[in-house]
């Protein structure tokens, strides 16, 4: 029995030679042969081919037992990537060699030292076929993955090995510590970088991209997905769980990625592939490894992004600005041809019996196009707010267009051309709306506002011819003849109203309707002025009850011809009645109480339009109205409703 030091458990201890001589025939008893140590046994059964030790058993001391002709050389097990077992070979001998303490073997120092060299070079070549393993790593086949699992248990023999010798005291090999854990994850880097480098699109993905570039960039990322899908699948089941291999592998990859993004960046890049690469950076890639089955044991927050900042901020900063310049060229080219269009006095297109014109789509189509770029390039919307703060400044030119057209009404298209205009107002209030939240709050509502000023002005734009034309018949309301003739006066404004709805054509349907609105709001408005101008005199309680009863029929027809025309301003249909209601009251306390009632539902009832309407009620008082105006003074501040809607303070009363 030989003593020898356990080099991997570090501790001393007395254990049979793990492979002793047998020969034919016993050897007498009583005699002793001289022990092989395992260098010899190696040498002598390689020249005649006869096996030694098992593939991969850790305990050399079974192959006493084991058959003979089942036993391998080191040699076979690295030829057949048997590596765990030619690694626990080379130990064995490593400690024989260097950890050896005999009382019955005296080897020559020429012997001792041939033997280190022939391990020398074993363990060179056990480290080259790990190599190749590793290389390998990523090969789809069945072999390749077996060879990966048993180099990387010689892997975990080698580091303990490098650990135990640490421990020791004395002369170690030269290649101790060998750092094979170290050196495993070098060729795996270099592994990568040469896959990366390397990496193509098949011929018919190639042909769809438009530049080298791209078709570098998108190659590379086809090649981290699949590779890291393969290392999940596969490589991960050779690792034991301690060396987290799909991290390593992950942030192996990630940074050669990261590094040729960098060399492309240096380069000075066109519009498109400055596009591409923030979208690689930004999207595509975080998709990558927000993959379900990599997000399982692959933790990308480790890996930071692909690009620093200080790198992408000059690239987004230059797609941002192109895409600002190529926005603006195209709407403001948009309004140009438009523009140039109706100074040629062109009449808008005629669709479904609506003047129609193309800028609202092409305006909101340039800037979509623009928004949804950016957002495919960022993966969301905190940076297409430049590109929708342009539609303020269009708006504003837009508004000028209109005011243009306004001025030059003498041409024969104007009026076409604002319901046109109209149209297209409609179509970019409802863009706005629908797309509040890409807007800055500000811009928002300064478009919103732009918005509804240029509808006022369209609608009363159209508004203001048919009033001019109404004169006449507006200067009969409120007065003696109004009141004598009864209906008369009414009878021919309400035809003339009739006349003009049924003209009011070449509108979509909901300019028509917020337009027929408008026109009801100011008819009834112009209605109450012309009451309020005090050009009658109603004397006693029949002649106020007489003019009570005209405001009350106006009213129901007023209301009626709007509402089936396609006003939907219901609301304006209380207006007339509650006025006639003050007419018809002879006690002052229901005065009082109906002037406060009136100023509850219109809040903008002003003192001067209740001294206006009190002042057709003749027979009343100077002390009485005093009195009805301080209990409106009293209770207005206290009683309105913020939500009411504003009428009087469109009857302008002198």
């Amino acid at each position: 029995m030989m003593r020898t030091r356990n080099i991997v458990s570090g501790t001393a201890s007395t254990e049979p030679n793990s492979v002793e001589y047998s020969g034919k025939t016993a050897a007498p008893a009583g005699r002793k042969f001289k022990p092989l140590t395992l260098p010899q046994i190696l040498r002598r059964n390689s020249k005649s081919n006869t096996n030694i030790t098992a593939p991969d058993v850790p305990n050399t001391s079974s192959v006493i037992t084991a058959p003979l002709e089942e036993l391998l050389t080191f040699e076979q097990n690295l030829e057949r990537n048997h590596l765990s077992a030619a690694g626990q070979q080379l130990i064995e001998r490593e400690e024989r060699l260097y950890g050896q303490i005999s009382e019955e073997v005296v080897q020559s120092t020429t012997e001792r030292e041939e033997e280190k060299e022939q391990l020398t070079r074993d363990h060179k070549a056990l480290l080259s076929q790990i190599d190749l393993a590793v290389k390998s790593s990523l090969s789809p086949d069945e072999d390749s993955l077996e060879a990966l699992k048993s180099a990387v248990k010689a892997i975990q023999q080698e580091e303990e090995q490098d650990r135990q010798w640490l421990k020791q005291e004395g002369k170690r090999p030269d290649w101790r510590p060998s750092e094979c854990r170290r050196h495993h994850n070098t060729v795996l880097q270099s592994l990568v970088e040469e896959r990366m480098d390397n990496a193509e699109l098949p011929p018919e993905e190639s042909n769809k991209l438009r530049s080298s570039l791209q078709r570098d960039v998108c190659g590379k990322g086809r090649r981290l997905q699949e590779d890291l899908l393969r290392v999940v699948k596969d490589v991960k089941g050779c690792y034991p769980e301690d060396m987290d291999i799909c991290n390593f592998f992950g942030k192996m990859y990630h940074q050669a990625f990261s590094a040729g993004m960098r060399k492309i960046e240096e380069y000075g890049l066109g519009m498109d592939d400055c596009s591409y690469l923030l979208y690689w950076v930004n999207v595509a890639y975080p998709e990558i490894l927000q993959n379900p089955e990599l997000t399982k044991v692959i933790n990308p927050e480790m890996f930071g992004k692909l690009l620093t900042e200080e790198l992408t901020t000059p690239l987004e900063n230059q797609c941002l600005t192109h895409k600002e310049a190529e926005v603006q060229t195209l709407i403001n080219k948009v309004l140009m041809v438009e523009e140039q269009a109706w100074m040629e006095g062109s009449v808008p297109e005629l669709r479904d019996d609506c003047y129609f014109s193309p800028l609202a789509i092409d305006v909101i189509q340039f800037i979509n196009a623009a928004v949804k770029s950016i957002e495919t390039v960022w993966g969301d919307t905190s940076k297409v707010q430049i590109i929708v703060c342009l539609l303020k400044d269009f708006l504003n030119s837009y508004k000028k267009f209109q005011e243009k057209v306004l001025k030059g009404s003498n041409n024969g298209n104007s009026r076409t051309v604002i319901m046109a205009i109209l149209a297209c107002v409609e179509q970019f209030r409802d863009y706005i709306v629908n797309k509040a939240d890409i807007f800055p709050v500000d811009v928002k509502e300064c478009c919103l506002s732009i918005v509804a000023e240029m509808k006022n002005i369209g609608y009363t734009s159209l508004t203001s011819p048919i009033h001019k034309d109404l004169k006449s018949q507006y200067s009969g309301l409120g007065t003696p003849v109004w009141l004598e003739k009864k209906k008369e006066v009414f009878e021919k404004l309400f035809e003339g109203i009739n006349k003009h709805t049924q003209d009011l054509k070449g509108l979509t349907d909901s300019c028509h309707q917020e337009l027929l609105s408008q026109l009801h709001l100011e008819v009834t408005v112009e209605y109450v002025r012309r009451l309020l101008k005090r050009k009658i005199k109603l004397r006693d309680k029949e002649m106020q009850e007489q003019a009570a009863r005209l405001l009350c029929e106006d009213g129901q027809r007023l209301h009626k011809l709007f509402t089936e025309a396609g006003s939907r301003e219901e609301w304006l249909s209380d207006i007339l009645p509650k006025i006639a209601e003050v007419l018809k009251l002879q006690d002052i306390s229901s005065i009082q109480l109906e002037i406060v009632t009136l100023s509850q539902a219109y809040p903008d009832l002003s003192e001067f339009q209740v001294s206006a309407l009190l002042s057709l009620k003749s027979n009343l008082s100077a002390s009485a109205v005093k009195r009805v105006k301080k209990t409106l003074l009293d209770n207005q501040d206290t009683t309105s409703s913020q939500d009411a809607p504003s009428f009087f303070s469109k009857v302008q009363v002198r």
